[in-house]
């Protein structure tokens, strides 16, 4: 069914009005070019959607029915070219922001708390999202900022907030725990939990097992850090992750031992559309950088 906004917000206002003069006012097409949509909207749905009683116009019982789902379907869109346009000029008094899992439960939370004290007229709102939802919720306009890794695309903006590497992670009473670095090849035996494919910290462990020639196929996969972290607690296993991770789960019963030759960094940064230029954007980016430099005073590898 290739029906267009036009037709639906044509029903609608035919509906709501009865009357083919006004509508095609209100629309501004002439009363011959709004029966003719009409028509063809007809032919498409296979339906009778109105009838005529005299000059007044009436739905059918099927025309209803069609313009609830209408009238939906045109408030959405319609609410959204006004959010846009406030966006773009930036009176928009909402802020959606697409992130990481880790940085949603942690550094995000604290600098929207901040944020509420001087815009408490704003709503703002965190999607828990992996890294390529990310760039295509910012690029389609889902979002209006983004936090991840760089994106493969030019018409985004990429601001590093920070770089991590990866770690071990394990229990106090795993063999490698009293281990201050480890290679590729000791963890690829006892990193037998893993993150499902998709997210950052997998593709980069995967990458730096091929370097070395081996194969990552961790025998428990788990879509969340928290899940990972609460199997190493309990010591079912162990796994690899970030040092972020570590900086924002300290936990007595866990190890993170950076993993070297090769280390593997993630560039961690904000993400906008070039044309995006918000000042609750631009503070969001400030707040954040606030709470980021005193979360990580040392992540480097020494």
């Amino acid at each position: 069914m290739d029906v267009s906004y036009r037709q639906l917000k044509a029903f609608v206002t035919l509906a709501e009005t009865q009357s083919f003069t006004i509508a095609a006012e209100k629309i501004h097409v002439t009363q011959s070019a709004l029966s003719q949509m009409m028509q063809k909207l007809a032919i498409q749905t296979s339906s009778i959607l109105i009838e005529k009683r005299g000059r007044k116009i009436f739905l059918t019982d099927v025309g209803r029915l069609f313009y609830k789902e209408a009238q939906l379907i045109v408030n959405r869109l319609e609410k959204w070219e006004l959010d846009n346009k406030a966006r773009q000029s930036g009176n928009h008094k909402s802020l959606v922001i697409a992130s990481l899992y880790s940085m949603c439960s942690s550094l995000v939370p604290r600098a929207i708390s901040d944020l509420k004290e001087t815009y408490p007229s704003f709503s703002f709102r965190i999607i828990e999202e992996r890294v390529n939802e990310i760039n295509t919720s910012v690029y389609e306009g889902r979002a209006d900022i983004g936090i991840g890794t760089p994106p493969n695309n030019s018409e985004l903006n990429f601001e590093l907030l920070f770089k991590d590497h990866l770690c071990f992670v394990c229990h106090k009473n795993h063999p490698l725990s009293v281990e201050k670095k480890l290679c590729w090849e000791d963890v690829i035996l006892h990193a037998n939990i893993g993150i499902s494919t998709g997210n950052s910290l997998r593709t980069l462990a995967d990458q730096a097992f091929n370097q070395a020639g081996l194969i990552y196929d961790p025998v428990i996969v788990v879509s969340h850090t928290s899940t990972l972290l609460g199997m190493v607690n309990n010591q079912l296993g162990s796994a690899i992750l970030s040092s972020t991770i570590a900086s924002l789960h300290a936990n007595e019963n866990l190890k993170f031992i950076p993993i070297t030759n090769p280390v593997q960094y993630r560039s961690i940064g904000l993400i906008t559309k070039k044309e995006t230029h918000r000042n609750i954007v631009d503070e969001f980016n400030l707040t954040l950088r606030k709470h980021v430099s005193e979360q990580f005073k040392d992540i480097s590898i020494d």
